[in-house]
């Protein structure tokens, strides 16, 4: 059945493609890109290293060696040639050796904007919330720039990706309307910007998790599970009169209906998908008498959320970026308060400290001093807390109410926050791939890590770019199966790309290692072409 969906996805891709490419090119207002790239890693260790997988879009793989063939080709359009109505669309497949699933289709979307807001249809990457500060300024590299407009490129991400999405696995597809980019709020005199989506989609990932748990009987895999999310961020500042911007806003995303499966007992429970469930996922609600009873007295599906701020301080040598995310779990840590109930239905106020975060500073070099340096980063990560290590709902034996056990990215019915075994947000809480026991659950999920990375280009003409990447991250597993020991993760990246301006190709080499004694110590090295522009018009 799947291979049957993605040929008919290719069908309309192609079409999709085609069609608008003949419509567009007679009126001369499209721009195709299309590319292949080819890629191999190969290494020394019990995996491949941390950094050659991580934040990739899912296209690596943990097999020391490994290596695949992608190729892709988009349009972007202007439907009245006054840039109102615009069109953009693309296909993006991928098929590759010691890979954690089969060959598939990696994009197809189709997205038609008026003005400001757009309608996306489909599977595309996109990456973490808030964090495109980082960018390099390569506007005369023709071929770098047609191949990070068509995808995600990790060069320009610095740091270890967002606490809930990172952009680090593969795209998950979906229908998505919303302002991708910062509106100005009318008579605000561009003081004041918006921007914010809404999305439902489905995870297609039923037969690799089936898979992945045969060899535990008792382990619960899922299939047909909704995916929703939701975000609004709010820009306020004018750099052309002030210096300072600030940045915030909220992102939340909901795992709903589908079903729960054990090899040992075939289904074993069967999510509702009515349209008050689609509502609940937007509200987040408790269920009704049709789902456990965890799900009525608390909130209805997997609930996980971020809460962004930013403040960007632009000056004439530098601009200077403090950043932070906090992430919560149904309502819990949402606020820095609750209330909660005893078992005589007693109102108590709370007070929870936020405790696991993410904070960081990015600077971006503008003087011309060392200019082969573009951007550094730091970031310190913690989700060490997780609201405490008690949870209690009132009965005769305990009667007060204790939120805690958060348990990120894990679930009581959802297999978890992964998507082909792959986190959807950050890595360092390390992927249900490297459990060998069949088990989808994040097992690693209490950690703190410190990181920093620099990014920069060099050469007559910058034709050479380079991001390196330090992490080191410290983990206690989880409260209710705590590791005997504290494990360490120290892992190194150098990523190094040649991309002669005005060409269409470039090459690019990798080198990571990982010190650890969670992961094992790896050594590996990953190398890329790619050739832009195959078609020409």
């Amino acid at each position: 059945m799947s291979f049957f969906r993605e040929k008919i996805y290719i069908i309309i891709a192609l079409y999709t493609v085609l069609f608008c490419s003949g419509k567009l090119y007679a009126q001369d207002r499209f721009a195709v890109r299309d590319y292949v790239q080819l890629n191999a890693i190969s290494s020394v260790g019990e995996y491949a290293p941390f950094w050659l997988v991580s934040n990739r879009g899912g296209l690596s793989s943990l097999d020391t060696d490994n290596g695949y063939i992608r190729c892709g080709v988009g349009i972007d359009g202007s439907i009245d040639g006054k840039g109102n109505w615009c069109y953009s669309s693309g296909i993006d497949l991928k098929a590759g050796y010691n890979q954690a699933h089969k060959p598939f289709v990696h994009q197809l979307y189709a997205d038609v904007s008026y003005k400001w807001l757009t309608l996306s249809i489909g599977a595309k990457e996109r990456g973490a919330e808030m964090r495109d500060f980082c960018r390099l300024d390569v506007s005369d590299n023709s071929a770098f720039n047609a191949l990070d407009r068509l995808s995600f490129n990790s060069l320009h991400e610095l740091g270890t990706g967002g606490l809930v999405y990172s952009g680090n696995s593969t795209p998950i597809p979906q229908v998505r309307i919303g302002a991708p980019e910062y509106v100005a709020v009318k008579g605000t005199g561009s003081w004041l910007k918006m921007r914010g989506h809404i999305a439902y989609g489905m995870f297609m990932d039923g037969k690799f998790q089936e898979d992945f748990t045969a060899i535990n009987p008792k382990e619960k895999y899922n299939k047909n599970v909704l995916y929703h999310s939701k975000a609004m961020f709010v820009k306020v500042g004018n750099e052309n009169k002030f210096p300072l911007e600030v940045e915030g806003g909220l992102e939340m995303y909901s795992q709903f209906g589908g079903n729960v499966y054990t090899h040992a007992d075939g289904k074993t429970l069967s999510m509702p998908t009515r349209p008050v469930d689609f509502f609940k996922a937007f509200i987040p609600l408790g269920g009704d008498d049709i789902v456990p009873y965890t799900e009525q007295s608390n909130i209805t599906g997997n609930q996980i959320g971020n809460w962004h701020l930013a403040f960007t301080l632009h000056t004439k040598p530098a601009d200077i970026v403090l950043y932070g995310e906090h992430m919560f779990e149904d309502f819990s840590q949402l606020f820095f308060f609750e209330y909660q109930n005893n078992i005589d239905n007693k109102r108590t106020l709370v007070y929870y400290p936020w405790r696991d975060l993410m904070v960081g500073i990015s600077v971006k070099n503008k003087s011309g001093v060392l200019d082969f340096i573009s951007n550094i980063q730091y970031e310190y990560v913690s989700t060490y807390d997780q609201s405490g290590a008690g949870y209690n709902d009132p009965s005769d034996y305990f009667v007060e109410q204790m939120d805690g056990l958060d348990n990120y990215y894990n679930h009581s019915i959802y297999s978890g926050w992964h998507y082909y075994g792959t986190p959807l947000g950050n890595p360092l809480l390390f992927s249900p791939l490297y459990n060998t026991n069949g088990s989808l659950e994040f097992k690693a999920n209490r950690m703190r890590a410190h990181h920093v990375g620099v990014n920069g280009s060099f050469g007559e003409r910058k034709e050479f770019l380079y991001r390196l990447m330090y992490t080191y991250s410290e983990n206690w597993g989880t409260y209710v199966n705590p590791f005997f020991k504290k494990r360490y993760t120290t892992s190194l990246l150098a990523d190094f790309m040649y991309s002669p301006c005005g060409k269409s190709w470039f090459l690019s080499a990798s080198v990571a290692h990982d010190k650890s004694n969670h992961i094992g110590n790896n050594t590996g090295v990953m190398l890329s072409f790619v050739k832009v522009g195959l078609f020409k018009r």
